[in-house]
């Protein structure tokens, strides 16, 4: 059977949301973000259909900065697999973003989707970098024996930055193991792009950038969660972090804390230490 390529159209949400809804144990995020995505000024929603025009596949490209293209949401419906259909998809992608500037693509997969990995192996996509996504709810951090039951507030807390913070924050964490680790990369939701003292400025004004005596933290609020997709500080830093960040949460009335970090040994350890539930993450990329 034969299929096409095109821009995605409101109309194609109904059939993608049909074939995506059992892509994971608890669904998946496609349809909720279709319309969204459609709207994007810097991306790219394209689909695959059949002869009746029927959406049989997706894709989704943004453009995260001039040069960074980011390829995300590839699915195929189960009975058009293994026929070319995402390879095509991703190369529509990225010729839209060289297009446009684009020298580099990444993507993220979590590190157990043998399939996805195959695949984007497959049309030249190489690793680079592993990462940890790791999560806690903000109240039940473990509680010390004594205290009367109540939990200590970390050593350092934090506190918001001012955008003077920005450049040595910068300095410290692109020449720490952390920084090295991420090859420059930060987090913004489920997206890597690279971290430029621009982006720490525009944090602290709008009060997402925090600093400790132990080091610094890109985080803030979304929908009952406290998200961080980048750290400044060490081994001997991080629990306090961590801590922190989870004070943080409650101090705001959040639920959850969530972070992604790079995969690195004393990364894993501060987690467990510190009560975080992790999995990990493959970065991919290919040169433009």
């Amino acid at each position: 059977m034969a299929f096409t390529l095109r821009p995605a159209v409101a109309s194609d949400r109904a059939a993608i949301a049909g074939f995506t809804a059992a892509t994971f144990s608890w669904g998946d995020y496609v349809a909720g973000a279709f319309d969204a995505w459609l709207a994007d000024p810097n991306g790219r929603l394209v689909v695959a259909v059949d002869g009746a025009d029927a959406a049989i596949a997706m894709g989704m490209a943004r453009m995260l900065s001039p040069r960074e293209l980011w390829l995300q949401a590839a699915r195929v419906h189960p009975d058009w697999r293994r026929r070319g259909i995402a390879s095509a998809i991703d190369s529509n992608l990225e010729s839209w973003g060289r297009s446009r500037g684009a020298v580099v693509s990444r993507l993220v997969i979590e590190d157990w989707n043998d399939a996805a990995i195959t695949q984007v192996e497959r049309i030249g996509m190489r690793p680079a970098g592993r990462w940890l996504v790791a999560h806690r709810p903000a109240p039940e951090i473990p509680r010390p024996s004594g205290n009367g039951g109540y939990r200590r507030p970390a050593r350092n807390r934090l506190d918001l930055a001012p955008s003077a913070e920005a450049s040595p924050a910068f300095m410290a964490w692109s020449t720490s193991e952390l920084g090295r680790s991420a090859r420059g990369l930060v987090n913004i939701g489920w997206a890597w792009r690279l971290l430029t003292v621009d982006d720490l400025e525009r944090a602290a004004r709008a009060e997402a950038l925090w600093v400790s005596s132990a080091g610094w933290v890109l985080a803030a609020g979304n929908e009952g969660t406290l998200e961080s997709g980048w750290v400044s500080g060490g081994p001997e830093e991080l629990d306090d972090l961590l801590t922190a960040l989870t004070d943080l949460a409650a101090e705001r009335s959040l639920d959850r804390v969530e972070l992604k970090l790079p995969a690195l040994d004393w990364v894993l350890t501060a987690l467990d230490r510190t009560g975080f539930t992790h999995r990990g993450l493959v970065l991919y990329a290919r040169a433009l």
